[in-house]
């Protein structure tokens, strides 16, 4: 039974290693989208994020953001993971190409 113990403890660790490293880079990611946009848009505002996807296999992500505020609508927009660069608005061309409408 001794004999049990290490390799369910060395899977239990594989498994936290895995799905940790994801849900610390999905935040990461997150926070990039926030800095892009707010650079973008040429202030220090907080942003929030909203009804983000992953499209092309993970390589990209579609969303919504606005400047943090209840006066303030939310936005589309187009974050390549490629080349860390965002788009803003429905009416680009690579938010239409990527995320439809």
């Amino acid at each position: 039974m001794h004999n049990l113990y290490i390799p369910v403890a060395a899977i239990l660790l594989a498994f936290a290693v895995i799905f940790g490293g994801q849900a610390l880079s999905d935040s990461q990611v997150d926070d990039d989208i926030k800095s892009l946009i707010a650079r973008q848009l040429g202030g220090d505002d907080e942003i929030e994020l909203q009804a983000m996807r992953e499209i092309q296999k993970g390589y990209g992500v579609c969303g919504e953001y606005r400047v943090a505020g209840p006066d303030h609508a939310f936005s589309p927009f187009y974050y390549s993971k490629v080349n860390e660069r965002v788009t803003l608005g429905a009416e680009s061309e690579r938010y239409r190409r990527h995320c439809g409408n």
